[in-house]
């Protein structure tokens, strides 16, 4: 059955009343149609909406090995750990000796005499300067390998977000195209009718707001999904035109397809389930996972190492206030003459000598003092970092909680069954038993609820993300190659 012969169809003695005082139902019918399933004539007739560029789709893999190319703050942080590990490399350098030279000579009344000092001076640091020195350079280099770690950790988390929401903005304006395109469909019945006398001019009214109510959405979701794509292209240093989003293919306006495509977009993401599942787990399980979580954020190391890289600082303060020796050792040749006369005689040996600064002036207080003050700041800050973090992952998993009960909610009224209970208001409809307004409703509050899952669905992935994230958990495995 096509679509003229559905627009056709004979009513039944009942629905003859109906039809007269709703002329408009079966032009409406082509409209609800539409979004019934693939099994109707009508929407398989439909071509699938047209894809943004010619250019073959891009994944997510290769979304975050392009943001990896581009990000400067990755090139940052591997320039800081090269750095850091250079100062580590020299913190372990023991001081360099002085090598001295030195020549002496006087005369009187035809007596000369000449002293040539070579000599090597090299001081030592017995007091431990150089072992803290090389703890604060390590715990330097531990802290840059765990900001680097970080960074790229947000940036998984920047590419995962953006990506998700360029695919579902991208599916939003598929069905919203959809939704305009059988609109217009509609539309053109409706104006052919028109003009045979079949149906009044406000019912044909009612249906041109009707289809431009939804291109102004199609519009509005085309803008979306622009904007979303521009956000990735942005992350991957490219056009918004070379950035093509995979589409899920679905028959229908339901959120299944795209949650099938959620799931290939997040293989990876695991979470516990001592977060998700508050009901059925105790209060110390959770407790101690989320102590666990804390500790294994790269944001909580990088602040504990760099704690500890300035307690190491005070504990070098303190040393260097003891005087740091100096020992010498040289050669010593020596020519004396007694008179004009006489010859000279040569003398050689060996000098040696130790040196002691002398504490008078600088006592290194205030500088002991400083450093310490420091350690005690870094370790306060600390504290402030793992608080925050223990609520950054209190609300996402509470957030990711709330948006599932959301879902579960909703769910019952998608699908199937809602595919069925528009087939009855068709009927409804059809018999004369409602308005037309109060199918039009109908059709609305429909595409609204898939509207609403799809919202609920990307919702959901991107809190599954946030959660992740601020766990520690890497959203890609760590042996990838392009970490």
């Amino acid at each position: 059955m096509n679509v003229s012969s559905r627009l056709r169809f004979a009513p039944s003695p009942r629905a003859q009343g109906a039809i007269v005082r709703h002329p408009a139902c079966v032009v409406v019918a082509a409209l609800l149609s539409a979004f019934m399933g693939p099994d109707l004539p009508l929407r398989a007739q439909e071509a699938p909406p047209p894809s943004t560029s010619a250019r073959a789709p891009i994944s997510l893999i290769e979304a975050r090995a392009a943001a990896y190319s581009a990000d400067a703050s990755i090139r940052a942080a591997r320039e800081g750990l090269n750095a850091a590990s250079a100062r580590e490399r020299q913190s372990l350098a023991r001081p360099n000796p002085t090598l001295a030279y030195g020549r002496e000579q006087t005369s009187r009344a035809g007596q000369a005499n000449a002293q040539d000092i070579a000599q090597f001076e090299w001081p030592l640091e017995i007091a431990g300067q150089r072992a803290a020195r090389a703890d604060a350079a390590r715990f330097r280099r531990q802290a840059a390998e765990a900001r680097l770690t970080a960074t790229t950790q947000s940036l998984d988390a920047q590419v995962v977000r953006a990506y998700i929401e360029a695919a579902s903005a991208q599916h939003r304006a598929g069905i919203a195209d959809v939704a305009a395109r059988t609109a217009a469909e509609a539309q053109r019945v409706s104006d052919e009718r028109l003009r045979a006398g079949d149906i009044a001019g406000y019912a044909a009214r009612r249906l041109r707001l009707e289809s431009a109510r939804y291109a102004a959405r199609r519009a509005e979701a085309a803008a979306a999904a622009r904007s979303a794509r521009e956000q990735l292209a942005l992350l991957m240093a490219r056009s918004v035109d070379a950035v093509v989003i995979p589409m899920a293919v679905t028959t229908d306006s339901s959120g299944s397809a795209f949650s099938a495509l959620l799931h290939g977009v997040l293989p990876s993401v695991t979470l516990p389930v001592a977060l998700t599942l508050t009901d059925t787990v105790p209060s110390a399980a959770r407790d101690s996972l989320m102590v666990n979580a804390v500790s294994a954020r790269p944001e909580l190391l990088v602040a504990k190492l760099e704690a500890q890289a300035v307690a190491a600082d005070a504990r070098l303060a303190a040393r260097e206030r003891l005087p740091v020796p100096a020992i010498s050792a040289g050669y010593k040749g020596e020519h004396v003459r007694n008179d004009a006369t006489s010859p000279s005689r040569a003398l050689s040996g060996f000098v040696a000598g130790v040196s002691i600064p002398l504490p008078l002036f600088d006592r290194r207080a205030g500088a002991l003092a400083a450093a310490n003050a420091t350690a005690r700041q870094a370790s306060a800050a600390t504290d402030v970092t793992q608080r925050l973090l223990a609520r950054e992952i209190a609300d996402a998993a509470g957030s990711l909680r709330a948006a599932e009960e959301m879902r579960a909610l909703l769910l019952p009224y998608v699908g199937d069954e809602a595919r069925v209970a528009l087939r009855a208001v068709q009927a409804a409809y059809a018999d004369g038993e409602i308005t037309l307004a109060e199918w039009l409703d109908a059709v609305r509050a429909w595409q609204e609820t898939e509207l609403a899952l799809l919202t609920l669905d990307t919702d959901i992935a991107l809190r599954r993300v946030a959660l992740a994230r601020a766990l520690g958990f890497p959203l890609f495995p760590v042996s990838d190659p392009v970490r």
